[in-house]
């Protein structure tokens, strides 16, 4: 079976791409299994997309009004869009290491598109067309209605809270006791491997890393070291496992502040679906 825990290989191979389009390998199962409580009242990547799409509709019907075109930008597929829990304890993709060390893959094809397509629709915009599409500061215009429109009648919740937690929860589980036996098994098997790092958190911050961008041989025979070294130790699912029952515990102890976070969620996604459904009930839309 392939686990988390023991470090499998992605789940497909990259795809062969068109010239100038660099090669990416699909997410593997390794990332996608990452799952942990807060995902429920967090906005993944996927929510995201659904949330903006909505918007892009309403603020096109916006720009309309005001006798001004707007170009929709594509969809990206579910597959395409990144996991939550990704990178949370460092690379655990054996496929993403051997291709990009610890700089950030490149977006998957549909992603990719749809970035490059908004990139260009906002650098085509008149000075008019912006000023009516995000206003004078960038956060007003169209925009805003159409984000006012989705939230509009949102139960009110307290994203700080949630996000001191989430950091405070992740430090806790870095002081768990197995979590620190994990990784000092982690240490030693890479140790034996070649490399001396103390921590995947540390290695994969590396600011050498940083200083091209692309990796270098050196950064990409760590990575792959690191990554083998997860999958032989078990780390990530220890660690996995140590920050599930801290958020399990905290999401016990906040038990309304949790329940208001999860009910804006599921508003703020309801309303943007009932608008992609319109479009699509109209034979122009499309489902992730």
């Amino acid at each position: 079976m392939c686990t988390v825990a023991t470090g499998c290989a992605t789940t497909a191979p990259a795809r062969k791409p068109p010239p100038g389009e660099v090669a990416v390998p699909a997410i593997g199962a390794e990332a996608r299994g990452l799952v942990l409580p807060f995902d429920a009242y967090e906005l993944s990547d996927r929510d995201i997309h659904t949330i903006e799409s909505a918007e892009d509709l309403l603020l096109r019907r916006c720009m309309r009004d005001r006798g001004m075109g707007w170009k929709l930008l594509p969809r990206a597929v579910g597959k395409d869009l990144a996991p939550p829990n990704r990178t949370r304890y460092g690379p655990v993709e054996a496929e993403v290491a051997r291709r990009f060390g610890y700089h950030v893959p490149p977006a998957l094809p549909t992603a990719a598109r749809r970035e490059a397509a908004g990139t260009s629709r906002d650098a085509g915009l008149t000075s008019r067309q912006r000023r009516a599409a995000y206003g004078r500061d960038g956060t007003g215009g169209c925009w805003k209605a159409a984000h006012a429109r989705l939230l509009r009648g949102a139960p009110t919740s307290d994203h700080s809270l949630f996000n001191r937690l989430v950091t405070r929860d992740f430090e806790r589980s870095r002081r768990d006791a197995a979590v620190r036996r994990g990784v000092r098994a982690w240490s030693a098997c890479l140790r034996a491997e070649g490399f001396r790092h103390a921590d995947p958190l540390s290695v994969a911050d590396k600011p050498v890393w940083a200083r091209s961008s692309r990796p270098s041989p050196e950064e990409i025979r760590t990575a792959v070291a690191d990554v083998r070294c997860k999958g032989r130790t078990g780390l990530v699912e220890i660690w996995r496992t140590a920050e599930a029952r801290l958020q399990t515990e905290t999401i016990r102890a906040h038990a309304r502040s949790f329940r208001a976070l999860k009910a804006a969620k599921q508003h703020w996604l309801r309303a943007a679906e009932r608008v992609l459904a319109r479009r699509g009930a109209d034979g122009r839309g499309s489902g992730l």
